[in-house]
């Protein structure tokens, strides 16, 4: 098909990339072309208390890439910590002498009123899912900006764009997300580098299913939650994420830059 994206000879960096999300787009990217970087923390953390991905999962999404022919770079990295993810785009650097893709994907949630939660789970919450995507795009950019391509996808929430209860440290980061993309799509304009957001209603994800944990509930409690203001009311596979990822990396979006693309099942029609 003439408007299959080709990623031939590119390289993508992917965060948050052992599971969920992330897997999906990072063995998506390999069967477009390009090769990889996974990267993921690869450890629990005390925020959030659920179990995280591990280095099997990375192992595993290795594997994949492998598999469908493509180079792929395992690193372990946490994008709170500046000097982690700077030696981790030098790793991408060495490896393979160019980045053109950055998929910011890296995220962790808790839930409690603003006033219940600790000065730990705001931190840790902010601090991965905002000022990760800075971090990493930081570090990433003078790489990104020599590339042909130079796209930048970060992966915010509907929750970027409306409050939702009990969630004030994971709405004012994602929210930050969001301005944070046009920002840098300003930004990096004159180098012709697009920078958009995704805004992902609710997901199937180990996330979800580890704060439902967390919280004492099933999976189902905690979609029920998310999907009662969706107007098709089901959860959504993370491979339709991955869709909108695909289509703002290929030549039809090579216009829209500073866009959020909402994959809601309709949640902000109302």
């Amino acid at each position: 098909m003439g408007t299959q994206l080709d990623l031939t000879g590119q390289v993508a960096l992917v965060t948050g990339a052992a599971r969920g999300q992330g897997r999906s787009h990072c063995i998506a990217l390999a069967e477009a072309g390009a090769d990889i970087a996974a990267l993921d923390v690869c450890r629990d953390l005390d925020v959030p208390a659920y179990p995280l991905a591990t280095r099997a999962d990375l192992d595993d999404v290795v594997a994949e890439v492998e598999q469908r022919d493509r180079r792929a770079l395992p690193l372990v990295a946490d994008v709170r910590v500046p000097a982690q993810v700077a030696a981790a785009v030098a790793e991408v650097e060495a490896a393979f002498g160019r980045l053109d893709i950055l998929v910011n994907n890296a995220a962790v949630v808790t839930s409690a009123p603003f006033w219940e939660l600790s000065e730990a789970q705001w931190d840790a919450v902010v601090d991965t899912n905002l000022s990760g995507v800075w971090r990493t795009t930081r570090a990433a950019t003078a790489l990104l900006r020599r590339s042909p391509r130079g796209r930048i996808v970060n992966i915010s929430s509907t929750g970027g764009v409306r409050a939702v209860a009990e969630f004030a440290h994971y709405v004012a980061a994602k929210h930050g997300v969001v301005g944070l993309t046009k920002a840098m799509a300003i930004e990096l304009a004159g180098d012709r580098v697009t920078v958009n957001a995704i805004l992902p209603g609710a997901v199937d994800s180990p996330m979800l299913a580890g704060l439902a944990d967390e919280l004492g509930l099933t999976p189902a409690d905690v979609h029920e939650r998310w999907l009662h203001d969706q107007l098709l009311v089901e959860v959504i596979p993370p491979a339709e994420i991955t869709g909108a990822l695909l289509w703002l990396l290929g030549d039809a979006a090579r216009h829209v830059t500073g866009h959020c693309l909402a994959v809601d099942g309709g949640a902000l029609a109302r």
